[in-house]
Parts: C-alpha cells; structure tokens; sequence
C-alpha cells in the first residue's frame, strides 16, 4: 500500500499539512505515517493545549494523542496511520524516512520566508525539497483544506519542465481537478518562446490524449518568472502550484534555487515540488 509522509513539528502549520495528508491518503487509499525528528539543538517547550501544560519530554504520548485524534479522519479501508520518532537532522532524516517507507509524497506545512537565510539560502520547506527524492507539497499556514480544484502546471522551454506532468495528471485524476498548463515565456528570446509554444501543446495534447482531465493553456510573458506564475495562481485562486527540482550531482547548485524558494514561501496555495529524477524513471517523455 502507498504511504503519505508528515513532518510534525508541533506547530500549527504541521497540523494544517496533517489534514492536507489525511485527505489525499484518503483519495490515494494510502497509509499516513507522521514523523517528527528530534534534534540535539531541541530546546522548544511545546505547549499542550487541552490540559494547558507544557509538553517536554512525552513524545510519544503527545503522538498518540494526535493519532486519536485524527483517525477519524482517515477513512482508508485496511490502512494505518501511525508515527515514528527519528533524531538528527531534520531534512535528512525526513528524507531518509520517505525512501526507507517507499513513500509516495511528503505532506508538509511551511512558515514561508521569515529573514535573509529563509529568503535567500532556503526556508525550512525549501530544504527538505532539495534533499527529497520523492514529491513533496509545502503548504502555507494561511491555506487550510478546501480541496482541490486548479493546479497550475508551469512549462519552460526546458525538457525537463515537462518530467512533472505525470504525476501533476495522477494527483489530478484523484480529486477531479482542472489544469492550467501556463507557458512561460521570456521576452527578447524567440527561438526560446516557440519551444515553449510547442511544448504546451505538447503537453496539452498528452492530457486530453491519456485522461478526461479538463485542461486550459495560457502563455505568460511579462515581468520575472516565479513573479508571473505567482500572480497567476492567485488570480484563478489556484489550489496547487506545481514545479519541478533538479537534483543535481553538485551540492552547491542544490542549495540556492530561487525560483523553487520563492514559490514555496510567497505562494498563496500549496506548492508542489517534483523531483526531476524521480520523474524521469515514470516517463520516457514527460
């Protein structure tokens, strides 16, 4: 059976990414396994709500309060939600979870950008995007569940762009949702923008081809690239906003992409983060 990751932290973000996992393990018939990691720099005292007391050292306590509290949500016949305490690195240990499971998608919450490091090195999210090798959505806490209806799915004048439709089509067909395939062009650069132009149809084609998906296509011109497909998102009040990340074999290159941070942190809906490598084992074409 397939498995939802989630990162809880004790915040409430990571309670609005629960309910964001809950719901897609119900849609996928999937197991949800929670994660929290603790770390020798731990000193956050969390404060336990219904009996207005501080929460120190019951982990496992406070984990299997939250199970009980949130199975009834999770619907999926013969499956199980449960947690697992790791200690280290966060971002390393979550990822290492998620291929130890074989998971499916890591569901996350997101503080968005707070400081120089968050918007110029990486926000916490972020991170946890670069050393993942399976798909992970970091949602914004502003954002709770309400379904999902739009994703907009970005196509650049790189091949690359195109090795997240597949599983951008399969989280389409759990819930019904429409996609808007938006090409990106960049002004100044007209053998660039005709790849972009072909390759939206391309894609377009590959969906009405394989799926009875509804699809809309758009070219975008003007302004910055993350700033274009941000605004966009917002205008047709998106639910997920989807992007791909190269995992490249140079750990520097993997450390600053500030296009995949901006979009994780100022993005109004949840963001979709595809690992290239992963889609490129799932699709000779895409």
């Amino acid at each position: 059976m397939r498995r939802i990751l989630v990162p809880i932290d004790f915040s409430e973000n990571s309670f609005n990414a629960l309910n964001y996992g809950i719901q897609i393990a119900n849609k996928l018939n999937a197991e949800l396994r929670i994660i929290h990691v603790r770390t020798q720099k731990q000193t956050q005292k969390y404060l336990r709500k219904n009996i207005d007391s501080l929460l120190t050292e019951d982990l496992e306590g406070w984990l299997d309060e939250i199970i009980i509290k949130h199975k009834p949500s999770y619907l999926v016949p013969g499956g199980s939600i449960d947690y697992k305490i790791r200690e280290g690195n966060v971002f390393k240990e979550v990822s290492n979870q998620a291929k130890y499971d074989d998971t499916t998608i890591i569901v996350m919450g997101t503080h968005g950008a707070s400081g120089f490091e968050d918007k110029y090195i990486g926000s916490n999210a972020y991170r946890l995007v670069s050393a993942s090798e399976v798909p992970v959505l970091a949602i914004r806490p502003e954002r709770t569940w309400r379904g999902i209806n739009k994703i907009v799915l970005p196509i650049s004048q790189r091949k690359s762009s195109r090795q997240k439709v597949p599983a951008v089509v399969g989280l389409a067909k759990l819930f019904d949702a429409q996609i808007y395939v938006v090409g990106v062009k960049e002004k100044g650069y007209s053998l660039a923008n005709s790849r972009v132009k072909v390759f939206v149809k391309q894609t377009v084609k590959f969906i009405e081809k394989n799926t009875d998906i509804k699809v809309d296509s758009q070219l975008i011109t003007e302004g910055k690239r993350a700033d274009v497909l941000l605004k966009y998102a917002s205008t047709i009040d998106a639910d997920i906003l989807a992007t791909g990340m190269h995992h490249s074999g140079n750990p520097f290159e993997n450390i600053i992409k500030p296009f995949v941070n901006q979009l994780i942190n100022e993005s109004d809906c949840p963001v979709l983060a595809v690992p290239t490598k992963e889609m490129l084992s799932l699709s000779s074409n895409y």
